[in-house]
């Protein structure tokens, strides 16, 4: 637990840590962006639209071996596109990108705007598909309360991914 989740009204003034080996390399935090080697998330999305991807180079583990060679990992950053809260302290978000599988949920983090609302459980729920999947992903992290439509998310990769991986497929149904 880290002291802006005890003291929330630390965040106006703390950037909320984040764990350096699960980041690519050169990433730093500020109270409403994450800029990964001097790349803002916010302007990225404001430039690109969302959802989008950055990638870059992976962060040196601690203690490495000679053999050690950095790879490729990115950032995604996505558009919350609706919010509902069914009960007092659950908050479930849609989302105008898929999560990837190699997605570092425990690490996402609210850009853009500065929040010093409480932490809350958040869930993402996930478009039904047709496959008994799962609808809805629990997020480790939790986010302020006061999530809301247009807020952004941005979360670390442990693998590089592209573009189409987290955009949803638009699924054209053919007329004869």
């Amino acid at each position: 637990m880290t002291l802006t989740a005890i003291l929330p009204t630390l965040r106006a003034s703390l950037p909320e840590p984040v764990d350096p080996a699960l980041w690519p390399a050169h990433t730093e935090t500020t109270t409403d962006d994450v800029l990964v080697a001097a790349v803002s998330m916010v302007r990225l999305a404001e430039l690109t639209g969302t959802p989008c991807v950055h990638t870059a180079e992976q962060a040196p583990p601690r203690y490495r071996p000679r053999s050690w060679m950095p790879r490729d990992v990115s950032v995604a950053v996505a558009s919350v596109l609706r919010v509902r809260r069914p009960r007092t302290g659950v908050v479930l978000l849609e989302l105008d990108a898929v999560l990837p599988p190699f997605a570092v949920l425990d690490q996402v983090r609210l850009i853009g705007r500065v929040s010093t609302a409480a932490p809350t459980r958040t869930s993402v729920v996930t478009p039904y598909d047709g496959t008994d999947g799962e609808p809805f992903h629990r997020l480790p992290a939790p986010l302020p309360a006061d999530v809301r439509e247009g807020d952004l998310l941005c979360f670390p990769c442990v693998s590089a991914i592209r573009h189409r991986d987290v955009v949803e497929p638009v699924r054209a149904e053919v007329s004869r």
